[in-house]
């Protein structure tokens, strides 16, 4: 459960939400995507707010606006790796073209396979995957809950490398990690206790 939490995102960059297993840090992600709504308080966008509108405009500015990745990836079994990236970016009715997500999987390691069921792919395949899907719809609020929790240093090392370029271009970019990952650099949006 979350108590007194409070703060303001309005400009692009890295931030990390810290805090032991079981403190809400996914609840943070989860709220700030539209997928919760709080029992008290508020969450505004742009001045509006969001925890009051219907599950289908949260879902249509979800679609938009946010890439989520969450701990467990939740691609659809029945699609490619490939044809789950495009699903996003037909969703949200913007992003990368199909040869941009072509480059961003072979970015990932994970060319040879785009046209894999999701099941036939190891646990840090998927999560590279996820990611991928995520960043494919080029949102403005990128939300990662544990994005490093199954790859090795050198594909760390190519996330936080496709994060940083997305807050450089100006996404807002939020996660929770257990690894710490941006060498310390992102911005401590929440420090939870437990």
């Amino acid at each position: 459960m979350l108590n007194s939490v409070s703060f303001t995102l309005d400009q692009p960059g890295l931030f990390v939400v810290r805090g032991p297993s079981g403190s809400g840090k996914s609840t943070v992600l989860e709220l700030l995507a539209g997928l919760r709504s709080p029992v008290d308080g508020r969450i505004l966008i742009e001045g509006a707010r969001a925890d009051r509108w219907s599950v289908n405009k949260a879902s249509k500015w979800r679609a938009r606006s946010v890439g989520y990745a969450p701990q467990a990836p939740t691609l659809l079994d029945s699609l490619t790796c490939e044809e789950n990236l495009a699903l996003a970016t037909d969703i949200a009715g913007h992003g990368l073209d199909a040869q941009q997500r072509v480059g961003l999987l072979d970015r990932l390691g994970m060319a040879d396979f785009r046209t894999a069921l999701p099941t036939e792919l190891s646990g840090g395949q998927r999560q590279r995957v996820a990611i991928a899907q995520s960043l494919s719809s080029q949102p403005d609020l990128l939300l990662m809950d544990e994005p490093v929790s199954a790859l090795d240093e050198g594909n760390i090392g190519i996330v936080e490398s496709l994060l940083a370029d997305a807050a450089s271009s100006g996404a807002m970019v939020v996660y929770c990690s257990h690894r710490e990952i941006f060498d310390g650099t992102a911005q401590t949006l929440l420090d939870l206790e437990k």
